[in-house]
C-alpha cells in the first residue's frame, strides 16, 4: 500500500490566501509611485512580486518535501549561514543605494541578504541551543551561539539597519527562552545587545530624531509625519474602507505605503474588516507553527518550528505596531504582504519548512 503524507493544510490555506491578499494590496498601494517615481508602468511592483511569489511557492513546495535529516544537518546549516554572511559583506562592495548597503546586486536583479540570514540564522541556533543543553551550557559549548548571533548582527548593523538588528536580536532572546538557557548565561549578552542598540541610536542623528517624535510627536512635527500619516490612513478607512484602490495616503502622503507603511494603505481602503483579514490568517498560521513545535518529538526540530514562527510573528507585530504609532518607524516589511522579493521568497520557504514538519506519514 503507497505512504500518503499529509501537511497542515490550514497553514498552507492561510499562507497561499495570505499571499493573494498582499499581492491585492501591493498592487492598489504601488501603482502611483512605479509611474510617477519610477516612471515605470502602474503594474511594474505587481509582475516583479508576482515573480517572486512564483519562486517563493516553488521553494514551498520543495522546503515541504525535504528530508529530515537535511533540517539536522548542522554542516548544512553552517554552510548557509556562512554563505549568507558572504552574501551581507559583499554588498559593501558595491555602492550604496539610499545610503545604505542592504541589497545585493547580481546582474539586473537584486536581494537583501538579511533575510536569507535571518532563516539560516534559526537553523543554526535550533542545533546549537540544543547542544549546548545537552552539554551543561558550558562556555565551549554556547561559543557557536555567540559566533552566530554576532557575526550576523553585526554585519546587519553594519550595512545600516538596525530594525532587522533588532528583529534577529528579538528571535534569538525568544528561542534562547524556550531553549531554558540559564539566566546567568543571558545576562551579560542582553546587556551587550542593549547598549549596541542604544549607541547605534545615539550616535545616528536620523535614530534619535525617530526617537524623539515617537515619545513626542508634537514637538518634532516634521520627523513625525510618517506616523501620523500612517494614523490618518488607518482612522479614515472606518469599519468597511474607502474601497479598493480609493486611499489618499498612498497618493505621496505616506512614504512608501507598498513596503513599510502598507498595514496602513489596507486600513484606508479595506477598513477594520480588511484588517482583521490581515489579523486573522497571521494570527492562524502563528496558531499553527506554534501547534508544529508542540508536537516535535525531536527538541532541535520543535526549536526550530518555534523560531520560524517566533520571527513571523515579531515581524508581523513590529510592522504594524510602527503603523499604528506604537514603536518608531523601522523600516520593517510585513510579512507576505509588503512588496520585497527576497522577503517573500525567504517566508514563503520559512513557511515550507514548517509544512514540512507538520508532516504526517500513514500507509
Amino acid at each position: 500500500m503507497p505512504l500518503k503524507q499529509h501537511f497542515d493544510r490550514l497553514l498552507l490555506g492561510a499562507t497561499i490566501l495570505l499571499t493573494a491578499v498582499g499581492l491585492a494590496i501591493m498592487t492598489s498601494a504601488s501603482w502611483l509611485i512605479a509611474v510617477e517615481r519610477y516612471h515605470r508602468p502602474g503594474t511594474y511592483f505587481l509582475v516583479w512580486q508576482a515573480a517572486a511569489a512564483l519562486i517563493g511557492l516553488g521553494a514551498l513546495i520543495a522546503a515541504m518535501h525535504l528530508r529530515r535529516e537535511v533540517l539536522l544537518d548542522a554542516k548544512v546549516a553552517w554552510v548557509l549561514l556562512g554563505g549568507c554572511w558572504l552574501l551581507l559583506a559583499a554588498a559593501f562592495l558595491q555602492s550604496p543605494v539610499a545610503h545604505t548597503h542592504r541589497w545585493l546586486r547580481i546582474g539586473g536583479l537584486s536581494m537583501q541578504p538579511s533575510a536569507p540570514a535571518r532563516l539560516a540564522l534559526i537553523l543554526v541556533l535550533a542545533m546549537s541551543f540544543v547542544r549546548a543543553a545537552e552539554a551543561g551550557w558550558t562556555w565551549r559549548a554556547l561559543a557557536p551561539l555567540g559566533v552566530a548571533t554576532g557575526v550576523t548582527v553585526t554585519l546587519v548593523l553594519a550595512e545600516p539597519d538596525l530594525g532587522t538588528a533588532v528583529l534577529l536580536l528579538l528571535v534569538v532572546a525568544g528561542m534562547a527562552v524556550m531553549a531554558s538557557i540559564p539566566w546567568r548565561i543571558v545576562i551579560a549578552p542582553a546587556v551587550i545587545a542593549t547598549v549596541l542598540i542604544v549607541a547605534a541610536v545615539a550616535f545616528s542623528p536620523y535614530r534619535r530624531a525617530r526617537v524623539k517624535a515617537f515619545l513626542d510627536p508634537g514637538a518634532a512635527s516634521a520627523t513625525s509625519w510618517q506616523t501620523r500619516q500612517s494614523l490618518i490612513a488607518l482612522g479614515s478607512g472606518g469599519i468597511l474602507g474607502k474601497g479598493y484602490g480609493a486611499g489618499l495616503q498612498k497618493l505621496f502622503f505616506l512614504p512608501e505605503p507598498h513596503t513599510d507603511f502598507i498595514f496602513a494603505i489596507a486600513g484606508e481602503e479595506m477598513g477594520l474588516g480588511g484588517v482583521g483579514v490581515l489579523l486573522a490568517l497571521a494570527t492562524i498560521i502563528t496558531w499553527r507553527g506554534l501547534r508544529i513545535a508542540s508536537r516535535q518529538s525531536d527538541s532541535v526540530l520543535a526549536l526550530l518550528a518555534f523560531g520560524v514562527t517566533f520571527a513571523f510573528a515579531v515581524q508581523t507585530v513590529i510592522h504594524m505596531s510602527v503603523c499604528l504609532g506604537l514603536a518608531p518607524p523601522k523600516g520593517i516589511p510585513l510579512p507576505l504582504v509588503s512588496y520585497g522579493k527576497t522577503d517573500l521568497v525567504v517566508n514563503l520557504t520559512s513557511l515550507g519548512v514548517l509544512l514540512n514538519l507538520s508532516r504526517e506519514v500513514t500507509a
